[in-house]
């Protein structure tokens, strides 16, 4: 495999990774409990962890805010 593939493939899962961070964000804002609210804020962080660590080994900058 590649070095251009192996980034590809990060850079796919980060942006995998970015999208499942909006999707929390909005679960947040749905969450009609406070267990649910804190569940999805979990994932949220975990998520951002991750796209940050992704965006580390890129050297590059995702921006969870831009729309996908």
């Amino acid at each position: 495999m590649e070095a251009n593939e192996i980034m590809d493939r990060i850079r796919s899962a980060r942006d995998h990774a970015l999208e499942q961070e909006r999707e929390e964000r909005s679960n947040i804002a749905d969450a009609d409990t406070a267990d649910k609210q804190g569940a999805a804020s979990v994932r949220l962080a975990t998520r951002q962890a991750v796209r940050e660590a992704f965006d580390d080994i890129l050297g590059e900058t995702s921006d969870p805010e831009q729309d996908g």
